[in-house]
């Protein structure tokens, strides 16, 4: 059965994705597709995530047993969204911790979505990349389950998430999970940072390789030129801990003891 086959091979899929389906293969149902996505629904062939998402049900299982790739539905969640963050460290497996969310870029509006306890969370790029036409800059695609997606590169999610640690569970664990990097691009990291335009996020990729030197086989090159791209006054490393901390003037960063020390309560 032609249905089948498309079962098999989309795991995770759109209404909008069923309807070419079968729009391709000419079929009767294409008129009345939602009676279809329903009787599949109740005998338990197809699971419905929200509006506009489904994932197939493996014929061993039951339907609300049945867990679907979390990466994957993140992935699905909008036509352009990419994986990024914390969650495509954790794709990589390279996070301190795993989480129970799952994070993507997307220029959609959508609201996140909770999922078998999983939360799905949406978030937009920087401006200074949408207007520079920059939305997929440096990100490249992954197979999942037989489907291709979005996933930031490693420089990019480098970057992102001392750029944004709120969205990967603070400054502590991205701190963790990125001394887990064992290599970057150098060219492509300093690509990103000059269209991210950022020059904190620029200040705190510089003090943190400076300190893990490994990661770029100790490039002072690098390290001169990330220095051309920090701020010209004062800024916070972590505006959430703005006590106990100390100036490093070499990269205009108020920097938090425990980070400088690297000593972290333990949970």
């Amino acid at each position: 059965m032609r249905l089948e086959l498309f079962f098999e091979e989309s795991p995770v899929f759109t209404t909008h994705e069923l309807k070419e389906f079968l729009k391709k293969n000419k079929s009767k149902s294409l008129e009345n597709y939602s009676v279809l996505l329903n009787y599949h629904v109740k005998r338990g062939r197809i699971l419905k995530i929200c509006r506009g998402l489904y994932a197939v049900v493996p014929l061993n299982q039951k339907a609300e047993q049945f867990n679907p790739d979390s990466f994957l539905v993140a992935a699905k969640r909008t036509e352009d969204a990419i994986l990024a963050y914390h969650t495509a460290q954790e794709f990589n497996g390279n996070t301190y911790s795993l989480f129970n969310t799952r994070t993507f870029l997307t220029m959609k509006s959508v609201r996140p979505l909770v999922f078998r306890e999983i939360e799905y969370i949406p978030t937009h790029p920087s401006q200074k990349l949408l207007r520079s036409d920059n939305y997929f800059l440096l990100t490249e695609q992954v197979d999942i389950k037989g489907i291709n997606v979005f996933i930031t590169s490693r420089e990019r999610t480098f970057v992102d998430m001392l750029d944004r640690p709120n969205l990967c569970g603070g400054i502590e664990e991205v701190w963790r999970s990125l001394k887990m990097t064992e290599y970057l691009n150098t060219e492509n990291l300093l690509k990103y940072l000059k269209a991210l335009g950022n020059s904190t996020t620029s200040a705190k990729v510089g003090f943190f390789l400076q300190r893990h030197p490994s990661i770029i086989k100790n490039d002072q090159t690098l390290l001169r030129e990330l220095k051309k791209m920090i701020p010209v006054s004062l800024h916070y490393f972590d505006r959430s801990r703005v006590e106990r901390a100390k100036l490093v003037k070499e990269w205009n960063l108020v920097i938090p003891e425990n980070i400088l020390n690297e000593r972290w309560e333990e949970r």
